[in-house]
């Protein structure tokens, strides 16, 4: 074989080599991109707050939020702690509520574990899940004193706690936002639908904003109990 015909065969064999490593360097990214796994939400801070849409026609569901399926919510500010409450569904759902019963300051608090307790107007109790591990460093003061601001504004003016997180990374994978969180709240919406057995609408004002009781205006003598399944603590969800 003569030398130009050698250096020939190497340089074809050098192009196919890149081509190979080329392909390789591009299936890398491609397979990951295909097999990604799960990734926890991310957590916004409260200096990310936007405005808040409607998920549903009916409850709100701020996009700076994480939820967790007990209709709780949490929010991480600039120090490590992360503001918890309750969501406009829970709030809507239980009302009128006479008062919040929240845990003290260093209280230490299990995501999925009962936190606080509503009181409504008829005496009538409901507990609430947190939906995150930590210890209370801060309670609102403004819903001790008027239950009504959880109500009225559950999404700011109506926090419930503030607390220092424990296993912060691992509890977001148990919580849901966006898209994820919009899909919930429209099967939650589906189950109340199935509790309800004429128009949905009955519940509401002039079919608009929905009452503040829903839960009685479905089942006046279990309300409570129609209540807690929704809030995942009644005795058969009480480990959700």
């Amino acid at each position: 074989m003569i030398p130009h015909d050698i250096l020939t065969l190497y340089s074809a064999k050098m192009v196919e080599y890149g081509i190979a490593v080329l392909f390789l360097l591009l299936f890398i990214p491609f397979w990951q991109y295909v097999q990604g796994t799960a990734k926890a939400p991310a957590l916004a801070t409260a200096h990310a707050r936007k405005p808040v849409p409607a998920a549903t026609d009916w409850f709100m569901l701020p996009v700076d939020r994480l939820f967790h399926r007990g209709h709780a919510w949490l929010m991480a500010g600039t120090d490590g702690v992360v503001t918890v409450g309750m969501s406009d569904f829970a709030a809507k759902l239980v009302g009128p509520l006479s008062r919040v019963s929240l845990p003290e300051v260093g209280t230490s608090v299990g995501q999925g574990e009962l936190a606080w307790r509503l009181v409504a107007d008829d005496g009538r109790t409901v507990d609430m899940l947190s939906p995150v591990d930590g210890t209370v460093v801060e309670v609102n003061p403004a819903v001790t004193q008027r239950a009504a601001a959880v109500e009225a504004d559950p999404y700011a003016n109506g926090w419930l706690l503030k607390v220092r997180p424990s296993r912060l990374r691992a509890n977001q994978t148990n919580l849901l936002s966006g898209a994820a969180a919009r899909r919930w709240m429209d099967e939650v919406m589906v189950g109340l639908r199935g509790q309800f057995a004429t128009d949905l609408g009955t519940l509401s004002q002039d079919g608009g904003a929905p009452l503040s009781g829903m839960a009685r205006a479905i089942a006046p003598e279990q309300w409570d109990e129609l209540a807690a399944s929704f809030l995942l603590t009644d005795k058969e969800n009480r480990h959700a």
